[in-house]
């Protein structure tokens, strides 16, 4: 063998390794669009997948009036007799004013499907895109819907961005925190104002809160004479808050239980006074840190314009006061609008 003849038999091998693998594709199907669609987009489908160069897409030639699409086995003997692997079907389906392009790749010998995507249009300008898409993804592990291309971002795939509204409720709430750490156990009752942003799958909620508790304990004290004194240290723990929390609601109906928590930005003040002048009192105290709060409760009328809510938690916080650890656990009583 010559080394022209294996130089040209060489050459063969490796055109016939690249090259395109023949398709065939009926004109686009239209549905409510005109006419004029038809050649024109099955004409740019056929060019943008001859431009990556994995497929040459067969179409018919163009006619004066609009083409019915024939049935799968029709097509599918078409692509038969011109050689092709594979065919395709492509559909526009208008509806309003968003028209849905639909592409599937069948096998030629078994008519099985290979590859399927369907992707929206918001207006003509985005169809020219969305077939470039469709032509680079066909017959890939990929969807052409599920790719990221900076270059082929439709008009309606910028709508998606558009943010959920969220159902808003603000509201008040009485409150009760019991704080174990020593000498406890002690009571604060309290007052909470929130705004509540219910998005359906998770709700959040801000809230301010302010909790008081305030006691007086006698006590008898005998000096160096033997004289006996009576006196009483007064106590004030007043604790402001400002917290973020998030909730998961466990069913979607009008009345759910909840789960969850979240963190307060709290300050904490602890005063002490003693009618007895010589008496050495405790030294006041006051910290700023954060709660945690974990938890949940029972949401009820979700879908009304008025909620009700009991939420039950167990708080504890990053700080000390006077030593000590606070924590303990509170239940609140909510009403929104």
């Amino acid at each position: 063998m010559g080394f022209r003849t294996s130089l040209l038999l060489v050459t063969a091998m490796v055109a016939s390794v690249f090259a395109s693998e023949r398709v065939y594709m009926p004109l686009f199907e239209l549905v409510n669009i005109h006419d004029d669609y038809q050649y024109a987009t099955s004409k740019i489908f056929q060019r943008y997948a001859a431009k990556d160069g994995r497929y040459e897409v067969v179409i018919p030639n163009q006619t004066d009036s609009l083409q019915a699409q024939p049935s799968k086995a029709e097509v599918q003997k078409i692509a038969s007799s011109k050689g092709c692997t594979k065919f395709i079907l492509a559909d526009l389906t208008r509806l309003g004013e968003t028209v849905v392009v639909t592409v599937s790749l069948y096998g030629t010998q078994s008519g099985n499907l290979l590859w399927s995507d369907a992707m929206k249009a918001a207006n003509p300008n985005d169809l020219d895109p969305i077939l470039e898409r469709m032509a680079k993804n066909i017959g890939t592990e990929n969807v052409a819907s599920k790719t990221d291309d900076i270059y082929t971002v439709t008009q309606k795939e910028e709508t998606k961005l558009r943010k959920k509204r969220a159902n808003k409720s603000f509201g008040f709430g009485i409150m009760g925190f019991t704080m174990l750490n020593n000498p406890g156990p002690r009571f604060q009752p309290g007052l909470e104002i929130f705004w509540s942003y219910d998005s359906r799958n998770i709700f959040f909620q801000i809230d301010g809160s302010f909790n008081f508790y305030s006691d007086s304990e006698d006590y008898t004290r005998t000096d160096y004479y033997g004289e006996s004194y009576k006196y009483s240290i007064d106590e004030t723990t007043v604790n402001l808050s400002l917290g973020l929390s998030g909730y998961y609601p466990l069913f979607d109906g009008n009345t759910t239980p909840f789960l969850g928590g979240g963190l307060s930005f709290t300050s904490t003040i602890v005063e002490y006074s003693s009618d007895y002048y010589y008496y050495d009192e405790p030294e006041d105290d006051s910290k700023t840190g954060l709660w945690v709060r974990l938890g949940g409760g029972i949401l009820f009328n979700r879908t009304s314009t008025v909620t009700f809510r009991i939420r039950a938690e167990y708080a504890f916080s990053t700080y000390k006061v006077d030593h000590h650890i606070m924590h303990g656990p509170q239940v609140g009583l909510e009403i929104g609008f």
